[in-house]
């Protein structure tokens, strides 16, 4: 990125740079950059390539891509899952319930299979000694 007179171009050359100002107490600072791209064209081209408004068709010049991130509401409650809590958190959630729902199970598994066992020990134990 060139910078030309405050202007920071970008690199296609057609568009660039404007940097977003805040205040914090008495200080000016940066709060992020938009990129700009102004066209002027003739009001023969603009009737001869007619265009849509907004996203709308024809969507083209510039091409308008459909927003990502919009939430779309529904009674099933996986897809809100899906789409209220991130991946990362995800994974960690599944994680953690696989640790906890095995962990479970042994617990479980150990409290009816211990007095079984000590059960079937005795009873040999008796019936050897008999």
């Amino acid at each position: 990125m060139d910078k030309i007179d405050g202007i920071e171009w970008d690199k296609d050359g057609e568009s660039f740079w404007v940097h977003l100002l805040g205040k914090d107490d008495d200080t000016v600072v940066k709060r992020g950059k938009v990129l700009v791209r102004i066209d002027i064209s003739s009001m023969v081209w603009a009737e001869a390539h007619k265009i849509g408004s907004a996203r709308d068709d024809p969507n083209i010049e510039p091409y308008l891509p459909p927003p990502i991130g919009r939430l779309h509401f529904s009674i099933n409650p996986c897809d809100m899952y899906k789409q209220l809590v991130p991946p990362g958190l995800r994974k960690a959630i599944f994680k953690w319930f696989c640790i906890i729902t095995s962990s479970l199970l042994c617990v479980l598994i150990l409290y009816y299979l211990v007095p079984v066992v000590f059960g079937n020990l005795i009873a040999q134990a008796i019936t050897k000694g008999l």
